[in-house]
């Protein structure tokens, strides 16, 4: 029997929120499941306050089977999270240069055996590996600002950037997304000024990203905090590093 169009069209729009509602919780239970893991380290839990974890993952929409290039790694905040969130079928590789490793590896090689779903990947910060169009994002986590500066470029994009952002963008898939999180600085500032308080301002994001073929996808204030002057090093914050403004922003590989 043919319903009649409005009956249609009521159905449909239904069935359209029921399914955008399903998965809104869906990616709310990933991003509530990755910040509950029983075995995360102490040390990150403390960070969890600042860093709004469940929102911040709510916010990148991971979801399981996703392979994710977690650049800049360090101790493993994000890539604890990531492999949470991707689930056994998903892949994280968590870049670390090999001062890093040499430094860290006694504590991150067994967490990351245990977690069975992150490779360490101990390289320059400038270098990735594996094949072109093989991940899903690419997440720099209060690292860009080490790499959108240089004396030679002065206020334009460095080659380094060039160099990484051009990388991502073939490794990553059709649609792929690139997550950039960062200290602020306001937008206008001289990117010497802004290295040199180890910030970086949105505009410069955007402007090094787009330049290498992305779309900006979105912005979000999550981490905003307006008592951050952004005009000063974020750890002399006499409220803690991770109290500073931070943007997050995202951008999209063109299918």
């Amino acid at each position: 029997m043919i319903r009649p169009l409005k009956t249609c069209t009521r159905a449909l729009l239904v069935a359209a929120a029921i399914f955008a509602g399903s998965m809104a919780l869906e990616t709310s239970h990933h991003a509530s499941a990755a910040q509950a893991m029983p075995d995360r380290p102490a040390a990150q839990i403390a960070r969890d306050a600042g860093r709004k974890p469940k929102e911040v993952m709510a916010y990148l929409d991971i979801k399981p089977g996703m392979k994710i290039w977690d650049h800049a790694s360090a101790t493993g905040y994000y890539t604890t999270l990531f492999s949470e969130a991707v689930g056994p079928i998903g892949k994280v590789y968590a870049q670390i240069s090999e001062r890093g490793w040499e430094r860290l590896r006694d504590g991150l090689e067994p967490r990351y055996e245990m977690l069975g779903n992150v490779e360490p990947a101990v390289t320059s910060i400038q270098d990735f590996e594996g094949k072109d169009g093989t991940l899903d994002m690419v997440f720099l986590g209060l690292i860009y600002h080490h790499m959108h500066y240089s004396e030679n470029a002065g206020n334009g994009r460095p080659a380094r950037a060039s160099v990484f952002f051009d990388k991502a963008f073939r490794l990553l898939k059709p649609g792929g997304i690139l997550v950039v999180i960062d200290h602020q600085a306001p937008n206008g500032t001289r990117r010497e000024d802004s290295a040199e308080w180890h910030r970086a301002t949105l505009q410069n994001a955007v402007d090094d990203v787009t330049s290498s073929g992305f779309e900006l996808a979105g912005t979000s204030d999550i981490l905003a905090n307006p008592n951050d002057p952004q005009t000063i090093h974020f750890r002399e914050l006499p409220t803690g590093r991770d109290s500073s403004q931070r943007f997050i922003a995202k951008f999209r590989k063109p299918n």
